[in-house]
């Protein structure tokens, strides 16, 4: 198992912050240079569709976004380049509770029943439980959204099949990664959960009302999260009653 941690070139207190999170835990980080947004050039994008993003998501494309989409690309790449069977992948203002590393360890041990393993989460996802994983913690399969990707555990199966179907951008990257019946792999999230979504640093994509399109041109996006969910609640309940019944 390898970890990476996004980091943006000019962000070095945060670098410093998580570092020492993860000398404490016994933790060692390959840094991940992040994908600064602004500086991305939306006409040579190719990995990026703003009008699709705009029908799905209802808001206008934020380019801090956009670089925060990329940089989680650029770091399923740095784990699938390595020799490492699993990555965690962190944002550099994810939190590393005590105990993280017995956590890694104890759903390793369990590496049957997931392909993806969220630590964190903006929304509890209203998790069906499939098996304790020891100190008052639960693996499940999320019937709602669960939100927040700072803090993700991934097999190589996982990432190598979320590299061809993440491309072009269309959603931001925790909405994406939820969207788990696309991709045909196992996603699971620890409950309760077991790691702060942040740990107080200032947001660096400020996902505010300036992004937001009226009213009519949300009707698309509504349309989309009404199918998302539909699909997420069947997609779950499917995968809940096969692994009961198979252990698969």
């Amino acid at each position: 198992m390898q970890a990476f941690v996004i980091n943006l070139d000019h962000s070095t207190a945060r670098l410093e912050a998580i570092q020492a999170q993860a000398r404490v835990a016994g933790l060692s980080l390959t840094r991940v240079p992040g994908v600064l947004g602004r500086a991305v050039d939306l006409r040579e994008a190719a990995d990026v569709d703003s009008r699709g993003y705009a029908l799905r998501h209802g808001r206008a494309i934020n380019m801090n976004e956009v670089g925060c989409y990329l940089s989680h690309l650029r770091a399923l790449k740095a784990f699938l380049d390595s020799d490492a069977a699993f990555g965690i992948i962190l944002e550099d203002d994810a939190g590393l509770p005590t105990g993280y590393l017995d956590l890694i360890q104890r759903l390793l041990e369990r590496q049957h029943a997931w392909d993806i393993v969220k630590l964190s989460a903006f929304h509890s996802g209203t998790p069906l439980l499939i098996e304790s994983i020891g100190q008052g913690q639960s693996l499940g399969i999320p019937l709602s959204r669960h939100m927040n990707a700072n803090n993700v555990l991934y097999s190589r199966v996982a990432a190598e099949k979320m590299l061809r179907a993440l491309t072009p951008m269309q959603l931001p990257f925790d909405h994406a990664l939820e969207r788990a019946w696309l991709f045909g792999i196992r996603l699971r999230v620890v409950t309760p959960s077991p790691c702060p979504p942040d740990t107080g640093h200032a947001s660096t994509i400020a996902d505010n009302l300036r992004y937001h399109l009226v009213w009519y041109r949300r009707l698309p996006c509504m349309g989309f999260r009404l199918v998302t969910e539909l699909s997420r609640f069947a997609f779950g309940i499917a995968h809940y009653l096969r692994y009961k019944l198979i252990k698969f």
